[in-house]
C-alpha cells in the first residue's frame, strides 16, 4: 500500500471513530408507572419515543439539545425533531433525581426548557425506572425507589 493509501486509511477509520463517539448518550428503556406517566421512554442511536397515559411521541428522529453527564445529578435533554399527533413534549429530560430516584421532565417547547419554566403547564414529571445505558455509562440503579 502506497503512503498516500495509508493516509487515505488512517483517515477514514478516524471519521469511522467519530461518529461512534457521536452516538448518543443514555440508550435505553425507561419505564414509567402511576395514573399520568404509565408507559416509558425509549432511547436508540437514531430515535426516541415516550408514552405516557396523556401523551404519546412515537418514534422520532432527535438532537441533544444538552447534557451533563459529569455531575452529581446527571441529565440528558433531547429534542424531537418531528411530533408525531398526539405528542405533547418538544423536549425530553431523562435525569437524576433526589435519593437515587430517576425522572423524565417533558416540555412542551424548547423555549419553556430553555428558560426552565417553573409553570406546571409548561412541563411534566414522570418518575422511571431506568436501565443502565451501554452508551453514556451513566451510574443507573437497577430499580428506582417508588415513593
Amino acid at each position: 500500500m502506497t503512503h498516500i493509501g495509508c493516509l487515505v486509511t488512517g483517515l477514514l477509520l478516524s471519521i469511522a471513530s467519530l461518529q461512534v463517539r457521536a452516538d448518543p448518550p443514555c440508550n435505553g428503556h425507561y419505564p414509567s408507572w402511576g395514573r399520568i406517566c404509565n408507559g416509558g421512554a425509549h432511547v436508540t442511536a437514531k430515535t426516541i419515543e415516550w408514552y405516557a397515559s396523556f401523551s404519546s411521541c412515537k418514534p422520532s428522529s432527535y438532537e441533544i439539545i444538552a447534557s451533563d453527564l459529569e455531575s452529581d445529578k446527571p441529565w440528558v435533554a433531547y429534542r424531537f425533531k418531528k411530533r408525531s399527533k398526539n405528542c405533547r413534549y418538544e423536549v425530553m429530560e431523562i435525569a437524576a433525581a433526589k435519593h437515587d430516584n430517576w425522572g423524565i421532565k417533558g416540555y412542551v417547547t424548547a423555549d419553556d426548557y430553555k428558560h426552565r419554566r417553573d409553570d406546571p403547564s409548561a412541563y411534566l414529571y414522570c418518575p422511571v425506572e431506568p436501565m443502565p445505558s451501554g452508551s453514556c455509562k451513566l451510574p443507573l440503579p437497577a430499580k428506582a425507589i417508588r415513593q
